[in-house]
């Protein structure tokens, strides 16, 4: 009976702990579904700001995109929609007043004011995110002084916004202390609202920052003797703290020979040269030879010319550089001098001889230079010494050897619309007409464009020959390249009453007449025409009436 008992109580406790295990296992099945779903939802809470801000981020990203390819107003709509999304980030907020910016700049006079206020709002949002960003306080302060000016405008004659810019110029400044975007943008404010000595200490603050700005400041409305003596000072300045550079010595250098200091123009340009520096051309001796020159140290400008040919790739063309340079100093003597030295010093083509006849030309040695070119021609006869002789033969009034040595010219340059030009010149005084407008055909083929002085020469060639047809036709081509020039339609109006054309004479002296109304003659002569016309065709119906 015990042992049925003990096993009737074994078989209720292995029912009990069964049935117990299976409600443990339950509940925890609903535990970790309770706990997963937890976790789920744990997870979208933490997941949403992060898609909203990968969303924003593709927004902006899009909109960058399109700023810089020029889609100003798809970028603002991807940029609205991305403060939609996020609106705590300062790069979004800048963005956007830089798109509603470049929005502005092609917009009437009220539609800009509308956007740069957007812009201005914009701008204002990103500072107050990000108030150590020196951009966006610039770009509140260029929208705040946009706003300025454009207020006078759109508020005229009623109660205008109070708008300040400078406060932002100033932050924007502070941030970015050697800001040259930023102080030159603050001079131009300041200059509109002239605030002159504001102005002059900005100006010395650029020129100590960044010297060579003085080539783009020479070009506003603000320059001035008192700027210029900031710029100077500003440059000075660097120079005493050996904050300077090779560039503010150049720079200062310029000003100071505007000024016509050369002497101090002199010493800053060498001490630029005086650098460490490999980089100097032969462009840099030159200027420095230039200044030398300017103060009438020759021999000095001659070293510096010297060094400078030295470091040429291009010696010929550097020496007509240097002899038109001294040509417009009026020291063309010095130039033969300087020359002399160059040809014992540097091996040069033949043709630079051409230089040392030109500045002989300028002195009126005309006999030396004639021998100059000769003894060059023997060696290699060349187009323009023959051009060069031709120049002292017409100076000379020598028309038989001006016509030789212009003839020499153009054999040996027959693609050369100028010799062409001077030998039919000469012809035509020489009254070798034939042969003159034949020269003369040959400068308007060669000419590298189509020029009515050309065909204005041959028209009167022509009609010497007492050519009118032809002589019309060269001041019709005249007028197709110039025809607000009254005198062609005039000189081809009488080339067609020489030919008897009538009608053409008087319609090109119309034509005259209302490109010239205050030509009295002109005006006589259209007449004349008009009434000549008016008999003869009265004439022609009076005969067909007798004829009938």
């Amino acid at each position: 009976m015990k042992f049925e008992y003990d096993a009737e109580i074994g078989q209720k406790g292995a029912f009990f702990k069964g049935l117990v295990s299976q409600l443990t296992e339950r509940s925890y099945m609903r535990t970790r579904h309770l706990i997963s779903i937890l976790i789920l939802f744990i997870f979208i809470i933490a997941l949403y700001p992060l898609s909203l801000r990968l969303i924003s981020m593709i927004h902006y990203q899009k909109a960058s995109n399109l700023i810089r390819d020029g889609h100003y107003e798809a970028a603002v709509n991807h940029l609205e929609e991305a403060t939609r999304r996020q609106n705590n980030d300062p790069r979004i907020w800048k963005e956007l007043g830089k798109a509603y910016h470049h929005l502005e700049m092609s917009k009437s006079i009220h539609e800009a004011f509308d956007f740069a206020k957007k812009s201005q709002y914009t701008y204002l949002e990103a500072t107050r995110l990000n108030p150590i960003d020196a951009e966006s306080f610039y770009g509140l302060a260029r929208e705040t002084a946009t706003l300025e000016q454009l207020n006078i405008y759109v508020n005229s004659g009623r109660r205008t916004e109070k708008y300040n810019a400078l406060p932002f110029f100033q932050r924007a400044i502070q941030l970015r202390p050697h800001g040259i975007l930023y102080h030159y943008a603050l001079a131009r404010y300041l200059h509109r609202h002239s605030k002159t000595q504001d102005l002059l200490q900005v100006i010395r603050n650029l020129t100590w920052i960044h010297p060579p700005v003085t080539g783009v400041l020479k070009k506003e409305a603000f320059w001035s003797p008192e700027v210029r003596e900031a710029a100077i000072g500003g440059m000075r300045q660097a120079i005493a703290e050996g904050k300077s550079s090779p560039n503010t010595h150049i720079a200062l250098s310029s000003l100071l020979a505007e000024e016509k200091d050369w002497a101090g123009a002199i010493s800053h340009y060498r001490q630029a040269l005086a650098s460490p520096s490999n980089d100097h051309t032969a462009g840099n001796f030159y200027h420095l030879g230039r200044l030398y020159l300017e103060n009438r140290q020759f021999e000095e400008a001659q070293k510096s010319f010297f060094k400078g040919l030295s470091l040429s790739l291009n010696r010929e063309k550097d020496l007509e550089y240097l002899y038109r340079f001294y040509k417009g100093k009026n020291d063309a003597e010095k130039f033969c001098q300087f020359y002399d030295n160059v040809q014992g010093s540097f091996d040069l083509s033949a043709q630079t001889d051409i230089l040392l006849a030109r500045s002989l030309i300028d002195l009126k040695h005309y006999q030396q230079a004639r021998q100059v070119l000769m003894d060059l021609n023997q060696k290699e006869p060349l187009a323009e010494a023959y051009y060069w002789m031709a120049r002292i033969a017409e100076i000379e009034k020598d028309w038989d050897r001006l016509e030789l040595a212009i003839q020499k010219a153009t054999v040996l340059d027959p693609g050369n619309s100028r010799y062409h030009l001077i030998f039919s010149r000469v012809l035509k005084r020489l009254k070798k007409l034939k042969r003159a407008e034949k020269a003369a055909g040959l400068a308007i083929k060669h000419a590298p464009t189509s020029s009515p002085a050309l065909f204005n020469h041959r028209a009167w060639i022509r009609w010497k020959l007492e050519n009118y047809p032809d002589a019309a036709e060269d001041w019709e081509a005249a007028i197709q390249l110039k025809p607000e020039n009254a005198s062609f339609h005039a000189l081809a109006a009488e080339a067609y009453i020489k030919s008897g054309r009538w009608s053409k004479a008087r319609d090109y002296y119309q034509k005259a007449v209302r490109l010239d109304p205050k030509n009295t003659n002109y005006r006589k002569k259209y007449n004349e025409l008009k009434n000549t016309l008016k008999r003869k065709e009265f004439d022609v119906q009076k005969n067909m009436v007798k004829v009938t």
